[in-house]
């Protein structure tokens, strides 16, 4: 996702969709999401990646002033409500 984020810039719905389909094709298992932050635009305030447990929380918001989890569960990316 090469979009740049200034300071209190929201995530869209479909930004969101949008990084789910990046995830699901760079970041498809734990060893590999460290390598996909590294590399991507994406603020990113917590990353774990365990064998067990895989998820990451974005340092911005979503447009309704929610936080922005994401979680990698049986192999697909989704959103953690």
């Amino acid at each position: 996702m090469a979009t740049s984020h200034a300071p209190n810039v929201r995530y869209t719905d479909a930004q969101i969709e949008e990084l789910l389909l990046e995830l699901n094709h760079e970041a498809v298992t734990a060893a590999s999401l460290p390598t996909w932050a590294a590399a991507s635009a994406v603020g990113v305030e917590r990353l774990t990646a365990t064998h067990s447990l895989v998820y990451i929380r974005l340092a911005e918001r979503d447009s309704h002033d929610d936080r922005v989890v994401l979680m990698l569960l049986d192999g697909t990316w989704e959103r953690a409500l």
